[in-house]
């Protein structure tokens, strides 16, 4: 499995040992500059040369820059539509990608975690964000066996009430076909931490509709189907709509922080890792 590259833009409050750039200064870490010894009272960091050079016989230390570790969060849709596909492709890929980030995240110093979510959390695929190797194991094993049936995903809504008070970087997994007001919704509850929206599709979703033709059209959450007489001007129309709805979760997801990443039938760890490193 390969692991993929994030950063995060910001700058943790959270203390210990991890990879990112903190905002606060200390023994240990990266030389930042040289400050005077009032400024910082620490005879440990007393740097002779740089005090030496100073005219008025000022005494300076040196000033580190402390890295710091965070929680990293998959918070995934399990409604109904995440089972479309032979095989259930949007599930293996949002397999794929959590152990991908759980594997990333504890080369880095940071914590992993899990939150599964239909019409609410479910409890037996939440994991609360842990540094322990192989803490993921058993949620990724039970995320194998599942095959979601949930009529709808307002249990993201809820999701936030488990990650607590610091800021995370979350990957927000989902088709992202439920109403864009809950997508809304939920992107508000998560406004506070960072949040990169990972959009799962399969290309039989994707396939362009025929000018011509009886076909069933199905909705991927209730289950309910209508047999449509397809023609130029509703294939068109029904086109056009799917383009501006995927503009409009676009502009929603900028609007509270990164544009969506589209995974389709199989994850490519380069391509997202430079989509987060440089998004």
């Amino acid at each position: 499995m390969r692991e993929i590259s994030y950063r995060i833009r910001w700058s943790p409050s959270q203390y210990g040992h991890g990879s990112h750039r903190a905002h606060h200064y200390g023994a240990d870490g990266d030389f930042y500059d040289y400050v005077p010894f009032w400024r910082q009272p620490d005879a440990r960091r007393i740097d002779l040369r740089q005090s030496l050079r100073n005219p008025f016989g000022e005494i300076y230390v040196r000033q580190s820059e402390q890295r710091s570790r965070i929680a990293v969060y998959v918070i995934a849709d399990l409604s109904a539509s995440m089972r479309f596909g032979e095989g259930m492709p949007k599930m293996r890929i949002l397999q794929q990608l959590a152990r991908a980030v759980a594997i990333t995240a504890h080369r880095a110093g940071d914590a992993f975690g899990f939150i599964g979510c239909d019409e609410d959390v479910r409890d037996e695929l939440f994991l609360p964000a842990s540094r322990k190797r192989g803490n993921e194991t058993e949620i990724l094993n039970r995320l194998s066996r599942f095959a979601p049936s949930g009529r709808s995903a307002q249990g993201l809504r809820r999701a936030a009430e488990r990650l607590g008070a610091h800021r995370k970087l979350i990957f927000l997994v989902s088709d992202f076909h439920m109403p864009l007001a809950d997508v809304e919704a939920a992107l508000e509850t998560l406004a506070r931490h960072d949040v990169a929206s990972i959009v799962l599709r399969c290309a039989e979703e994707t396939q362009d509709l025929p000018s011509w033709g009886l076909m069933e059209l199905r909705d991927l959450e209730s289950g309910k189907a209508r047999l449509t007489l397809m023609r130029p001007n509703l294939r068109k129309t029904l086109l056009a709509r799917a383009r501006e709805r995927e503009r409009s979760l676009e502009r929603l997801c900028l609007r509270f922080g990164r544009a969506p990443f589209r995974i389709i039938d199989r994850l490519d760890a380069d391509r997202l890792s430079e989509h987060l490193l440089l998004g």
